[in-house]
């Protein structure tokens, strides 16, 4: 498979400044991958530009204006476009490429109250205002793919200087669609293991996710029915093989954290959500 081609700065804002001299409609979009990076000068250059769009009107508008400037939709994507979310990939006879998303990406982080707050305007072409996400930010979303390129760009992210906290509190605050926490702490610690970075959240992020976990399997447990405590445990004895005491840890921390209820009938505790 042939490697795509990368594409610098002056080629980037020369095609978002044709879409945004086209389109009708006031259209505001956040830039998310590496082409924030090369608008900030941390990389040369990008095979893509990932925009994530608010508003589903402004993503269909700006799709077909895309069309109208030669891009055509790719639809026979990889593997990893799918694990991503993407909603539409478009690409110029260049080989240039938009990935866009409607509000989430990986089929889940979505672009918060938080996040918006944090981007900049970087630049207005016609009707089209481009915002790139804070450095952070960008590094949280490139911390939930599995594509190697993207470990190389959370590795110059972070030695550019990174609010670790921030990072760690927005993917604590994200839906819980999926553990969060393990994919970042996951990445984590690819990028400790590859360039000897270490984060100073990666252990209350893996602690976070084994909670996450923990929390996940006892509620799915109680929602088909296995409501006392020895039903309970005998599922979590056969599947995990913890004690009877642990179960009961659990259950008491679960119950003390407002994730499960519980009612005393008949000598019998039977747990609720």
């Amino acid at each position: 498979m042939l490697e795509r081609k990368k594409f610098g700065k002056e080629y980037i804002e020369k095609e978002l400044e044709k879409v945004g001299l086209v389109l009708k409609p006031r259209t505001r979009v956040f830039l998310i991958g590496g082409c924030t990076m090369v608008f900030r000068d941390l990389k040369p250059a990008t095979k893509d530009v990932d925009i994530v769009f608010t508003s589903l009107a402004e993503l269909k508008e700006f799709v077909e204006v895309m069309k109208s400037l030669n891009y055509h939709e790719v639809i026979k994507l990889p593997k990893e476009y799918e694990k991503l979310g993407t909603s539409v990939v478009l690409r110029n006879p260049d080989g240039f490429q938009y990935d866009l998303f409607y509000k989430q990406v990986c089929k889940g982080l979505v672009i918060s109250a938080g996040m918006e707050t944090r981007s900049k305007l970087f630049k207005t072409f016609g009707n089209l205002d481009i915002y790139l996400m804070c450095p952070e930010d960008v590094f949280l979303f490139k911390g939930m793919t599995e594509r190697n390129a993207d470990l190389d760009d959370m590795r110059v992210l972070a030695e550019i200087g990174l609010d670790w906290n921030l990072i760690k509190e927005e993917c604590i605050s994200q839906e819980k669609k999926r553990i969060w926490e393990a994919f970042l702490a996951t990445k984590l610690s690819e990028l400790k293991n590859k360039f000897g970075i270490e984060a100073p959240i990666i252990k209350e992020l893996w602690k976070r996710a084994g909670d996450e976990l923990v929390k996940k399997v006892f509620t799915e447990i109680v929602e088909v029915g296995n409501c006392t405590f020895d039903k309970i445990h005998e599922v979590i004895k056969r599947k995990y093989g913890y004690s009877e005491s642990w179960t009961r840890r659990e259950l008491k921390r679960l119950v003390e954290k407002g994730v499960l209820k519980v009612n005393k009938d008949k000598r019998k505790f039977r747990y609720f959500l």
